[in-house]
């Protein structure tokens, strides 16, 4: 008994061993993950596990999609020996060093991984970074670096400096939290003395608008070196959308000539010679209807940044803003109460091209009137047809326009129709579902030409009812709550290619002209308790 006892004595033990042994390699493991950069991760049954940094890096910046970057700080000390997060620093300075000039690494506010710096810089004063390691530049679109900002700023520059020259970037725009800077490398091919090959110092700087800003405090993580350049999809057959750097690069297979998206020196967006213009009319300033139509932003002001963002983007259509702020001050460019002008574009498969234009002139100084010029003689929402609109008389702080441009073909004239006068809608299950773009409330959006409804318990059943022109490609837009796969059909037969749209919509397209009324009807299941009841 008393050999049996001591067995069992040595086995637990030696169980209690292990088990400690275990707790310290957990333990280690997560050291480990912290000194490699990355926040431990809760042991589950699978065992412990850490996400590379890279991963970190990919999951945290769209830009890097294509897996082609470089970390060039990162602030987060390797198991490898390289230099540990806080030993980063060095490579920053503040100049002038006065009094509140500070760099500061930091645990409590990162973006990726464990470590980060605060920087606090006096009026006036640069953050000055030196490049560590890698100097050409010139095989990469984008220089990213994560900044932290405490409130709203578009005041913030970046400056990029070779041993012969210096180039400085636009405006940037910051809003509050965590901000992916982007700087278009690209921007630096059309500087013939600028040598991207050889690339040491990087500055950085607020006040770029109207002089030196007050003291700033940002924290900084992961500047990295991107290629984006990549093509981006799904959109329709025939077309193809390429980013690269901050720019966009559009082919239709109606368009001769692929359409440049870019941005220009004023820092707003602008679609090349496909760009609609506008022309706006301070009060005093009289309208001359027989002078051609320029561009003329003047009455909004001097002060401008501009974004561009993808809307939407499947195999019926792609959807893009381009924003345009008119802040009288930094930081105001977020605020509603900013004067801007809004486009969103959408490009339909078959080559309509809709364009909505929203001129918002809050707190700004009078406008008296304003024209618009679209690329090409278009259909406009208010039922004129031509390229240029008149507003003789812009009342109040918001004016809103659409307009169609339609392809070369058999079906121009059907579709422009169809713009100016939609087919009646007659609802027998579902309801109408009110938009911004319908401004008729007749269920027809112009602002994205397609038909807005709503459906009941997830079924929603209309009446098409054509013009005498009769009614080509209609494109139908449903919200109904689904929970499952939503089918639709017309006179009985199927309509293929029904796209769920993130907004919780399904859009997709009656194909062939109609010349008499025509059943729809799209159904799927939803929740008892979600449905629509009314």
């Amino acid at each position: 008994m008393k050999a049996l006892s001591t067995a069992r004595a040595g086995r637990r033990a030696g169980l209690r061993r292990r088990a400690g042994v275990a707790a310290v390699a957990g333990l280690s493991a997560a050291v480990l993950a912290c000194l490699a950069g990355c926040p431990p991760a809760q042991a589950g049954r699978e065992g412990l596990y850490v996400q590379p940094l890279p991963v970190q890096q990919r999951q945290a910046y769209p830009e890097t999609v294509t897996g082609r970057f470089v970390s060039l700080t990162d602030f987060e000390t390797s198991v490898f020996g390289l230099e540990p997060g806080h030993r980063q620093l060095r490579h920053f300075k503040i100049t002038p060093a006065g009094a509140g000039a500070e760099l500061k690494y930091v645990v409590n506010i990162t973006r990726t991984g464990v470590g980060a710096m605060e920087v606090s810089l006096p009026r006036g004063a640069v953050l000055e970074y030196r490049l560590p390691a890698i100097h050409d530049l010139s095989d990469y679109t984008l220089l990213m670096m994560a900044v932290y900002a405490r409130e709203i700023r578009d005041d913030l520059k970046v400056v990029l400096t070779t041993d012969r020259a210096g180039w400085e970037s636009l405006p940037v725009l910051l809003k509050s939290g965590w901000n992916d800077v982007l700087i278009d490398l690209q921007r630096l091919k059309r500087m013939p003395d600028f040598e991207a090959r050889g690339v040491r110092r990087l500055r950085l700087w607020f006040g770029a608008s109207g002089g030196a800003a007050d003291a700033v405090r940002i924290n900084l993580d992961d500047i990295m070196l991107i290629d984006n350049r990549r093509e981006i999809g799904p959109v329709p057959e025939g077309m193809r959308l390429v980013k690269s750097g901050l720019d966009y690069e559009l082919r239709t297979a109606g368009r001769g000539e692929p359409m440049g998206i870019r941005q220009c020196d004023d820092g707003l967006w602008r679609l090349g010679a496909d760009q609609p213009l506008v022309q706006l009319f301070p009060r005093g300033l009289a309208l001359k209807p027989d002078a051609p139509v320029t561009e003329d932003l003047t009455a909004f002001g001097r002060r401008r940044v501009g974004e561009v963002a993808i809307l939407e983007a499947n195999a019926l259509r792609l959807r893009l803003s381009n924003t345009w702020y008119f802040p009288t001050s930094a930081g105001q460019w977020a605020s509603l109460a900013v004067r801007q002008i809004r486009w969103e574009h959408t490009f339909y498969a078959d080559g309509r091209e809709v364009t909505d234009l929203v001129v918002n002139n809050a707190g700004g100084q009078d406008v008296s009137a304003l024209r618009v010029k679209a690329p090409a003689a278009a259909a406009w929402s208010g039922g004129g047809r031509g390229a240029v609109l008149e507003v003789e008389r812009f009342g109040g702080s918001v004016g809103r326009w659409s307009f169609l441009t339609a392809p070369q073909g058999q079906h121009r004239s059907l579709y422009e129709a169809n713009y100016v006068k939609p087919a009646g809608v007659e609802i027998r299950m579902g309801r109408q579902e009110a938009c911004d773009g319908d401004v008729d409330a007749d269920g027809f959006d112009e602002s994205q030409g397609c038909y807005h409804l709503q459906a009941k318990d997830g079924h929603c059943r209309f009446l098409l009812k054509p013009g005498a022109e009769g009614l080509a490609d209609a494109v139908i837009r449903v919200r109904g709550g689904w929970k499952g796969g939503v089918t639709a059909s017309s006179e009985g037969l199927a309509l293929r290619d029904l796209i769920r749209v993130p907004d919780g919509t399904v859009l997709f397209l009656v194909p062939g002209v109609s010349t008499r009324p025509r059943w729809v009807e799209v159904t799927g299941p939803v929740s008892l308790l979600e449905g629509d009841t009314d």
